[in-house]
């Protein structure tokens, strides 16, 4: 079956090819403007479209007379004509009638080798509810036959499918079933696929380290097989560009296109070109983004791939308002919120509504503009697209301050800031993944290397062993050429032994090579690691590191009925003294309060920069007294150093503290919840008259 499908992926790419040249000479003497690939596939599903009706109109001439297994090739074969054709939808129409006949016949196997195929077709245009009945279908069959190749199979797309859900323990376990079940067949198609969606998994995980090993593991397979490279190396273009690295992303969508291009499957081509536009709208080329985007879309719409069609037309709309053509980029965005809309698709519902809201802002329809935002609000809020918010956050601010809301707009740049800086901190970790796995691989290349010389080595010596062999029979057979035989196995003894002197040394300096290459990924490693977690200014823990910390102790304080208690420390009157002194003494005033307060804490707590001004301390294991008995004594001795950095600071340079314990807070314990309890104390005492320390009243 798999020589079968090699042979009609074969067909398809000259079939695509032969098509794809007739439409370009079309193109080449009209005016309008026309896609060459996407009139191909056109042009070939309506060669399909004939011999079907051609076919049907023999049907039940051919279904009476024709035993079933006749039929059941004859159907199975015009299933791979469609295909090669890209006429899925009558290619599933065959599909199902051979199925049935197998099923008729008792042959489970080549209904399951049917049911397969549907499966994929479904996946190819975005028909995710068809393909996932098929999968049940096809796992069911898998069980009742006992059949390891089927439920491979049905591995594979269950767990493709349990990703599109979001649940992504659930496609890791199918996907390494279903590499399991590949090695145990020594199928390299499947054992390349799985672990392609396993890189997947992991990227969509933040694992990037173990996506890149996992994609370049399948792309070994699938270069060494020439099966699927288009889509691998898009995979790992992808994941260079969540790495930020831009010259590697774009060198693996070269690679992807060509391969595509080579190939010859339309839906791959579309796959590859319709993420391509997506990263050179992130790139700002936007011309270059609308011209793939637009062939992308003719050719999605022609394949009738609804969620791809959307995702170009949310592009186009993209390319257009980066090139501030703003009437078409409505009319694509529109589009696209539309099919959005019709599909559930949450992302491009959220994205059209932020690009529909900037356009409007720049028209300076304001009323249109926060209409969308509240939209795209609403659903951002739910999810983790966190870029996007973020995005929501800067075109808020801007709305604000165009209604001359000064408080709103501030507030707003403090989140879009709090929220990049979280965005930072991740970007940051991925690109330690990517360090570790480029590590991981390199370490791997160097011992392959070393085991090569090693290898090399015991040859020359077994090399060595053979000649003494040969020495000795010669001396037993020619006693009379004895020292003309020493003096020359002297001689070449000598010659090996330098040799081999030589290949030792050059061992040694590769190992002390590595070493070197070794500590300093170690410093780097651990450079960039503090980097990511401490707060520039004042050394402590930056927000994203403190919050995680913070709720990985509330989660293990309330599990083991321990007490921890969150002080939330206000450095008071702070915008008078930035407006007084200015922003530079507003820093040393953080700096010198801050190495006042790391003087007087246990090696234990937990101790960062929250945002601004605000600082955060966990205390675990203490009684509220001796929380509060310490509050006021670091309120007292940050007030007393803060007084020396000048004379007129001293009754205003003062900080405020509110105490919120894991005790008043109802079960389960949240971190939200203990820092809103923290803020109302800590506004408690601000407005109580600052520099006082007030416990949480629950």
């Amino acid at each position: 079956m798999n020589r079968i499908r090699t042979k009609w992926r074969g067909c398809r790419a000259i079939v695509t090819v032969f098509f794809l040249g007739i439409a370009t000479t079309t193109v080449c003497g009209r005016a309008e403007e026309i896609y060459p690939r996407a009139n191909a596939v056109e042009t070939m599903q309506s060669l399909a479209g004939s011999l079907d009706q051609t076919y049907a109109a023999f049907f039940p001439a051919l279904n009476a007379v024709l035993p079933a297994s006749t039929r059941f090739r004859l159907e199975r074969s015009l299933a791979n004509v469609d295909t090669a054709l890209s006429a899925y939808a009558l290619a599933d129409l065959h599909g199902a009638r051979a199925q049935e006949l197998a099923l008729a016949a008792s042959d489970e196997e080549a209904a399951g080798e049917e049911i397969v195929d549907r499966a994929d077709m479904a996946l190819t245009v975005g028909d995710y509810a068809r393909c996932e009945r098929l999968a049940q279908t096809l796992a069911q069959l898998a069980r009742d036959t006992g059949s390891e190749r089927l439920r491979m199979h049905a591995e594979v797309f269950l767990g493709v499918l349990d990703r599109r859900h979001g649940n992504l323990d659930g496609a890791s376990s199918h996907q390494h079933q279903a590499l399991e079940l590949a090695r145990a067949l020594g199928d390299e198609s499947a054992s390349s696929r799985a672990l392609a969606h396993l890189g997947t998994v992991n990227r969509d995980r933040g694992d990037f380290a173990q996506a890149l090993d996992l994609q370049l593991q399948s792309l070994a397979i699938g270069e060494k097989i020439d099966d699927r490279t288009e889509l691998t190396y898009r995979n790992l273009a992808l994941l260079y560009r969540e790495l930020g690295d831009e010259a590697a992303s774009k060198q693996y969508f070269d690679k992807a296109i060509a391969a595509a291009e080579r190939n010859g499957d339309p839906s791959h081509y579309a796959t590859v070109y319709g993420s391509y536009s997506s990263f050179l709208n992130d790139t700002h080329d936007y011309a270059a983004a609308l011209d793939a985007a637009r062939e992308t879309l003719a050719l999605d719409q022609v394949l009738n791939d609804r969620p791809a069609a959307a995702f170009e037309e949310l592009e186009s709309g993209r390319a257009l308002l980066g090139l501030k053509r703003f009437d078409e980029a409505g009319v694509s965005l529109d589009a696209a919120l539309a099919a959005g809309r019709a599909i559930n698709q949450r992302e491009i519902v959220a994205r059209s509504l932020l690009a529909l809201a900037e356009i409007s802002l720049t028209r300076g329809d304001r009323a249109r503009a926060r209409d969308l935002l509240d939209q795209a609000q609403n659903g951002l809020d739910a999810t983790r697209m966190k870029p996007q918010l973020a995005q929501a956050y800067a075109l808020r601010e801007q709305l604000a301050a165009a209604d001359g809301n000064a408080s709103s707009a501030l507030d707003y740049a403090h989140k879009y800031a709090a929220l990049r800086e979280d965005l930072l901190g991740t970007t940051t970790s991925r690109q330690l993944a990517a360090l570790e796995a480029r590590h991981a691989r390199a370490d791997a290349e160097q011992k392959l290397a070393l085991a090569n010389e090693a290898n090399a080595l015991q040859a020359a010596r077994l090399e060595q062993q053979r000649l003494q062999r040969a020495f000795g029979i010669a001396v037993i057979a020619a006693l009379a050429l004895l020292l003309a035989v020493v003096i020359w196995r002297w001689l070449d003894m000598g010659r090996l032994n330098r040799a081999l002197n030589a290949r030792n040394a050059q061992i040694e300096q590769q190992r002390s090579a590595l070493t070197d290459a070794n500590q300093r990924l170690e410093r780097q490693t651990s450079e960039l690691y503090q980097a990511a977690i401490t707060d520039p200014l004042t050394g402590a823990f930056n927000r994203g590191h403190l919050l995680r910390d913070l709720d990985r102790r509330i989660a293990d304080c309330a599990r083991d009925g321990r007490e921890l208690a969150l002080l939330m420390i206000d450095f008071d009157h702070f915008k008078r003294i930035n407006d007084t002194r200015g922003h530079i003494f507003g820093d040393r005033v953080l700096v010198a309060g801050v190495h006042t307060i790391r003087q007087w804490l246990e090696p234990d707590a937990l101790f960062g920069r929250f945002g601004g001004e605000e600082f955060l301390i966990a205390i675990q294991d203490q009684g509220i007294d001796a929380v509060r008995e310490f509050a006021n004594r670091l309120r007292v001795r940050v007030a007393e150093d803060l007084s020396n950095l000048a004379s007129e600071s001293r009754n205003y340079a003062t900080i405020s503290i509110g105490i919120a314990t894991l005790a008043q807070i109802p079960p389960p314990a949240r971190l939200e919840d203990l820092l809103e309890a923290a803020d109302q104390a800590v506004y408690a005492a601000k407005r109580a008259g600052r520099d006082r320390v007030v416990y949480y009243a629950a």
